[in-house]
C-alpha cells in the first residue's frame, strides 16, 4: 500500500483513501483490512488517526467491525446511503430541500413508467396495499397503531409503485431516500399530530394505482407528484407553526 504524503488532517485522509480503494474497485464488499498496526504502518501514520477514520466509516455503514474478525468492507444496502444522507441534510438544509426536490422527480418518473410497465400482479399487489393501509387509518386514529405502523404501509406502497418501473435505479432510489426521510423523522409533526391525513394519502395512492393500471404515464406521474407536493405542504405548515419557526420548509417523506 502506498503511504500518505501529508500528515495533516490525517484521518480524513485515511477516509479518502479507503472511499478511493472502494471507488476503484480495489477493496469490495466483503474484503477484510488490515490488521490496525500494519495498516497504520503502511501508511504511516499513528494508530489514533486510523481508529478515528474507521470509527467514522462504520458509523454511517461503509466498513463494519466484526468481534474478532476484524474490519470490513459493509454490504451494500439503501440504508447505508439512508445514514449519508441524513448526515448531510443534518448539517445543510438545503440538502434536505434537495432530496425532497428529488422525491418528486424520481418517484413520478417511476410512476410513469410503471404505468408503461406494470403486470396484472404489480397492479393487484398496490390494490392490497391500498385497502390494508386503509384499513389500519381508523386504529391509528383511535392511537392502537403507532406512526412507525402507518410509515411502514405507506412505504410499502412508494417501493411498490417503483417495483412496477421494473428499474432498479428507480426502486434503490426510492428505498433510499425513503430510509433517509425515517431515520430523519420528517414527518413526525405532519402526520402525527393530524392523524385523519392517511385518508389523503390513501385517496392519492388510489388515483396513482388507478392510472397505472389504466396505462395512462402522464397522469400517474402527475398524481404521484401531486401527492408528494401535498406532503411537502403539510410539512411546511407545520414547520411554521413551531415556536421559534424560521418558515425554513423541510423534505417529508411519507
Amino acid at each position: 500500500m502506498e503511504k500518505l504524503i501529508q500528515k495533516t488532517s490525517v484521518s480524513q485522509q485515511v477516509v479518502d483513501y479507503i472511499l478511493g480503494r472502494i471507488d476503484r474497485g480495489e477493496l469490495r464488499s466483503g474484503d477484510r483490512l488490515p490488521g490496525e498496526r500494519e495498516f497504520a504502518e503502511s501508511l504511516g501514520i499513528s494508530r489514533v488517526p486510523l481508529r478515528e477514520a474507521i470509527s467514522a466509516l462504520c458509523a454511517i455503514g461503509i466498513l463494519e467491525k466484526r468481534q474478532g474478525d476484524g474490519t470490513f468492507v459493509a454490504a451494500f444496502s439503501p440504508q447505508v446511503l439512508g445514514r449519508i444522507l441524513r448526515t448531510y441534510t443534518m448539517l445543510d438544509a438545503t440538502l434536505a430541500d434537495n432530496l425532497f426536490e428529488a422525491r418528486l422527480v424520481v418517484e413520478g418518473a417511476a410512476a410513469r413508467l410503471a404505468a408503461q410497465n406494470a403486470t396484472a400482479e404489480d397492479v393487484d399487489r398496490l390494490r392490497s396495499q391500498i385497502h390494508a393501509m386503509e384499513q389500519v387509518i381508523p386504529a391509528y386514529i383511535r392511537g392502537e397503531k403507532t406512526l412507525a405502523d402507518m410509515l411502514a404501509l405507506d412505504d410499502l406502497f412508494h417501493l411498490q409503485c417503483a417495483a412496477a418501473s421494473h428499474n432498479q435505479f428507480y426502486i434503490q432510489f426510492v428505498n433510499i431516500v425513503h430510509t433517509a426521510g425515517s431515520d430523519m423523522g420528517l414527518y413526525k409533526a405532519a402526520y402525527g399530530r393530524d392523524r385523519a391525513r392517511y385518508y389523503e394519502s390513501v385517496d392519492f395512492h388510489r388515483q396513482v394505482a388507478d392510472a397505472i393500471a389504466a396505462g395512462d404515464a402522464p397522469r400517474a406521474e402527475l398524481t404521484m407528484c401531486r401527492h408528494i407536493q401535498a406532503i411537502r405542504t403539510h410539512t411546511r405548515q407545520e414547520d411554521t407553526a413551531k415556536p421559534g419557526a424560521t418558515g425554513r420548509e423541510e423534505p417529508h417523506h411519507e
